[in-house]
């Protein structure tokens, strides 16, 4: 399901057409993830989910706005820490990490697509992520997006 968002103006080089934000066209295939991982900073702290670029091992390489207003925590926080193990430990079970895991063993591009709920400190929330791996940079990509404020 596509979400009505547009980001054209800001689409990497070889980015989707009008009318597609750059999380749907990955998924739709029309954006290689390779282009996702090369975003701007300045592009991805206006994206209006969180992205979270992480390395074949989990650790922290990029962290955006909307992650910062919905988890408290800031990039300089983040940047160079586990995803799964220290900043959100209740990712460190088979449905999340291990398909993290399971995508970096294989070795091939890809891309899933799950329901989740995040617990932190003041409640639990229902997300839908969308995780890719980019085997040629050794990076992954966590896009989430909070369905419980939809």
């Amino acid at each position: 399901m596509l979400c009505d968002r547009s980001f054209a103006a800001d689409r990497p080089r070889s980015g989707p057409p009008i009318g597609f934000c750059p999380t749907c066209a990955a998924e739709l295939g029309i954006v290689p993830a390779e282009d996702l991982t090369s975003l701007p900073t300045d592009v991805c702290n206006r994206l209006p989910f969180g992205f979270i670029t992480i390395d074949r091992d989990g650790v922290i390489q990029g962290f955006n706005a909307f992650e910062t207003s919905y988890s408290g925590l800031t990039a300089p926080e983040v940047v160079g820490r586990s995803f799964f193990h220290d900043v959100a430990p209740c990712t460190s079970v088979k449905e999340f990490e291990g398909r993290y895991r399971r995508m970096v063993e294989a070795g091939t591009p890809g891309i899933e697509r799950f329901r989740y709920v995040f617990r932190f400190a003041g409640g639990e929330r229902l997300v839908q992520v969308s995780m890719t791996y980019v085997p040629s940079e050794q990076r992954g990509i966590l896009i989430v997006r909070d369905l419980d404020a939809a």
